[in-house]
């Protein structure tokens, strides 16, 4: 059975007898006891063996405790060993002092052996527990897939781990002392280090941050700063990870998407194209042949409808069948391409709304605000087959009671608005039920490089407004 090694305790005293009671308690009590009568010995005897703890007595001839303190503090190999001053004086001035100096605990004599007992077991239990802290912290940072590098207030570098040197292509040895501006120029923790931040423990982060190889080379870089207390004072620790193929795959995220927005715009103009060129033809072609169809059956009733009563009949309900037919030519047609765009938007859009309101009953009010300006058809039929999608989605699902549709022009922007009062929807669960309506209508916007907003609560109603440049619309033309 592996048994653990016995805690080591050094206690400095120059008075013998202290000496032999200390050997004779932590001697019993399963501690391996190191002793030096002056400062300058446990100075020695610390950096060799590196107890686990120092007592150390205040009040000794030549350097006393006070300063034997200050000089293990301020030594990187036995800075993090606790110290327990014993001490005769038991006012408050002596005891801050010595916490000022790092001290970990103060004693007053006469010393109570349970209590020294206790306070040694727990800053034993103490150390330990931050030694095993430290070394899973160690392990953690230097198997870490990003690159963390320490740093004082001042840049320098104190501390790093194995993915930095990967990362950034020098070895630990090059890097110690190494300013970290030197790897990236734009290092955030300046901001932290500058005390610039109210918040002591705030976390900086910053994406596409600059960062440079031994080599010369660049790569952007996500970088987390946050800044630490330890016994070397504040420090400032920087995670960094490499995201150049993040932003290349970004990159090509975007290109396809953009390149499938287009696809998708060039066959929404193309099947526009159609349905106009259909519209005309079933107005033109096959409306012209109906109303001749008609006018032939207005001509045969005048001629012999008097002389035989059933064909006057006969001739009367054909003629209501070629009204019948006419009215769905025109209907045909107007769906496929709204005949009141060739008079433009807000026409249409007048009569959408009209048409809207008598269809269905509904108070449907159309309004107009600004300078009012003359849009290309492309941009006009992208408006109008927006509107009425939204008029379409309010009778399926708004019930609403009044609907309001305004457009508003202002020097650089045309705003559309689409409002109901109407039960109105959760916009969350719409997101997630993937509304392609919604979509190919927030699609249709980015298509003019602008945007769709929605606003919408259950029991309140629903806004969609869509707004779009008119800077870089070169064929507007304002009245």
């Amino acid at each position: 059975m592996i048994t653990a090694p016995q805690p080591v305790v050094l206690v400095v005293d120059d008075d013998p007898k202290n000496i032999k009671l200390m050997r004779a308690v932590l001697g019993s009590a399963g501690y391996h006891v190191l002793f030096a009568a002056d400062g300058l010995i446990a100075l020695q005897i610390a950096r060799e063996a590196h107890p686990d703890l120092i007592l150390l007595d205040v009040m000794m001839p030549g350097m006393d405790g006070y300063a034997v303190c200050s000089c293990l503090k301020e030594d990187e190999v036995t800075r993090d060993i606790p110290v327990i001053f014993l001490s005769a004086r038991d006012d408050v001035e002596a005891e801050s002092h010595g916490f000022e100096l790092g001290g970990a605990d103060y004693i007053t004599k006469p010393i109570l052996l349970p209590v020294l007992l206790a306070r040694v077991k727990t800053h034993l239990n103490l150390y330990q527990h931050r030694r095993s802290l430290e070394g899973m912290f160690r392990d953690v940072m230097e198997f870490a897939p990003d690159a963390f590098i320490l740093a004082d207030p001042h840049g320098e570098i104190v501390q790093v781990n194995a993915q930095a040197e990967n990362l950034f292509g020098y070895s630990r040895e090059e890097l110690a002392g190494m300013h970290i501006e030197l790897l990236t120029p734009n290092w955030p923790g300046n901001r932290l280090a500058n005390n610039q931040s109210r918040q002591p423990y705030e976390l900086i982060a910053e994406t596409g941050v600059p960062c440079v190889r031994k080599d010369g080379s660049e790569f952007p870089a996500d970088i987390n700063v946050s800044p630490m207390k330890t016994n070397r004072g504040k420090l400032f620790m920087s995670v960094v990870r490499n995201v150049s193929e993040r932003q290349k795959a970004e990159k090509a995220l975007k290109k396809s998407r953009q390149s499938l927005r287009e696809l998708a715009a060039r066959s929404e103009a193309r099947r526009e194209a159609e349905k106009k060129h259909i519209a005309r033809e079933v107005h033109d072609e096959l409306g012209q042949v109906l109303t001749a169809l008609r006018m032939d059956l207005s001509l045969l009733q005048m001629r012999f409808g008097t002389l035989d009563a059933g064909l006057e009949k006969k001739v009367l309900n054909m003629k209501t069948l070629v009204d019948r037919a006419i009215e769905g030519v025109r209907n045909v047609a107007g769906n496929l391409r709204p005949i009141g765009l060739d008079l433009g938007l807000i026409s249409s859009l007048n009569c959408q709304c009209d048409e809207f309101a008598l269809r269905f009953k509904v108070p449907c009010l159309f309004k107009t605000s600004g300078e009012i300006v003359n849009l290309a058809e492309e941009r006009s039929i992208v408006l109008y087959r927006i509107v009425q999608e939204s008029l379409t989605n309010i009778t399926r699902y708004a019930q609403a009671t009044q609907v309001v549709v305004k457009l508003e022009f202002t020097q650089s922007e045309l705003k559309l608005t689409v409002q109901d009062n109407g039960c109105g929807f959760d916009l969350d669960a719409s997101s997630q039920k993937k509304s392609f309506g919604l979509l190919g209508m927030q699609e249709r916007a980015i298509a003019l490089n602008g945007r769709m907003d929605i606003v919408s609560a259950r029991g309140h109603g629903t806004q969609i407004q869509v707004t779009i440049p008119l800077l870089d619309a070169p064929e507007i033309e304002r009245k």
